[in-house]
């Protein structure tokens, strides 16, 4: 196999990948400019919440998966094998407890029942559709994920801009289009998913399931959620400390950097399944080449989306943030978010690679171990400087766990 990250395969990734951060930008402007501070600020912690949600699918689901996966060539394989059918029904329940849990934020802020069911199945239908993500990546069907990934961003900005013209943006319209959005790019990801997922799943259990968050998916969790402590402790800080309003200028300039982590994390999972395979044929020098390229594209696209938010905070500035008393926040937040977003670009590397690697115990560990620096420091910072100065304690963090990384990775022998 080859060590290098196909460009056709890297493309596409990047392509759908790219659609997807322009459509949560698209929404996030549309609220920016029609709605209230509280009702973006409220509306990007959603999407923290969201993205949270699809880290548990890919730790609990994904990662565990991709070993399975290993084991079924065939689709009649996939199609018989209970272990799969297993892995389809607790995907089923996940999605329906991060509905309630969604549903439960929006009701804790909002207190509208309207709203929260709203925000409740559009979370259902996003989650579904990730694990679909995650399956056809696993099995090397790569480009039905980025048809289900086009048609999701086709619909989003076709519906956010008839909202926008027709002066209905609202939390209520947007809870909706993300709803439609995410549940007509399902069928985009096969046949052979949606009979699995919706069909074959009646009858199975969750033995399969278990078996694999014993072995993978609890260190696997551990990880998404110290990594979400690593990453993400100031947004419920501060959201839960200050409110919707005072998150929102962190929240506009972290969207700024929408687009290289909806690449990192699409790129993660087409690269995983093939570095797996490598070091399951012991080719861990050519696993280690094709991190190179593998890097070099990650630190590529970072370099093009700082260049891309200097130009919009310098000559659009205005346009993108009206609110000129919290300007100084946003260029704040905005220089923080870049350096972490930097060094998290060259880090997941080394994290996917200790992944395909089986290292879920040992990567818990670094994150565990990362979480608890970062969030006493977060809070401090918080006790004492303004909310975006928080963003100091995640670059900490960040740095911390890359080292943490790097010595793990380098003690893996070629």
């Amino acid at each position: 196999m080859s060590s290098k990250l196909p460009f056709k395969r890297a493309l596409a990734a990047i392509g759908g990948s790219a659609g997807m951060a322009l459509s949560s930008l698209v929404l996030a402007l549309c609220l920016m400019q029609k709605g209230a501070i509280e009702e973006y600020g409220l509306f990007a912690f959603l999407l923290i919440t969201q993205a949270l949600a699809n880290g548990f699918s890919n730790a609990m689901l994904g990662s565990p998966l991709l070993i399975a996966l290993a084991d079924t060539k065939s689709q009649r394989e996939r199609s018989g094998n209970r272990t799969l059918q297993s892995f389809m029904l607790a995907n089923l329940l996940l999605c329906l407890i991060f509905a309630v849990i969604q549903a439960g934020i929006v009701w804790g802020f909002e207190n509208n029942w309207l709203l929260s069911l709203t925000y409740g199945i559009s979370a259902f239908f996003t989650t579904l559709r990730w694990f679909g993500r995650a399956y056809c990546n696993n099995s090397h069907r790569h480009a039905k994920v980025v048809v289900s990934d086009a048609n999701y961003t086709l619909l989003s900005l076709t519906l956010a801009g008839y909202l926008f013209l027709s002066d209905n943006v609202s939390l209520l319209s947007f809870g909706c289009l993300t709803g439609v959005a995410a549940s007509l790019s399902l069928f985009w990801l096969g046949r052979e998913f949606l009979c699995m997922q919706c069909i074959q799943v009646f009858g199975a259990d969750l033995r399969g399931f278990a078996n694999g968050w014993n072995k993978q998916g609890k260190h696997a969790l551990l990880g998404v959620l110290t990594t979400e402590g690593t990453l993400n402790s100031h947004s419920y800080m501060v959201t839960l400390f200050f409110g919707p309003a005072a998150f929102a200028p962190i929240a506009a300039a972290s969207l700024l950097f929408r687009p290289v982590m909806v690449v990192l994390n699409s790129l993660n999972q087409v690269e995983r399944p093939r570095l797996r395979r490598m070091l399951a044929n012991n080719e861990v020098s050519q696993a280690k080449l094709s991190l190179v390229r593998y890097r070099a594209v990650n630190i590529v696209f970072w370099i093009i989306n700082c260049i891309a938010a200097a130009i919009v905070l310098t000559l659009f500035s205005d346009i993108y943030w009206k609110d000129a008393s919290t300007l100084s926040a946003l260029l704040w937040a905005t220089l923080f978010i870049a350096l972490v977003r930097g060094s998290r670009s060259v880090s997941s590397t080394y994290s996917v690679f200790l992944q395909a690697a089986d290292r879920f115990k040992a990567l818990s560990l670094v994150t565990l171990k990362s979480s608890l620096l970062t969030i006493p420091v977060v809070f401090l910072i918080l006790q004492y400087f303004p909310p975006e100065f928080s963003l100091i304690g995640i670059l900490i963090g960040e740095v911390f766990a890359f080292i943490l990384l790097l010595s793990l990775y380098s003690g893996v022998k070629s």
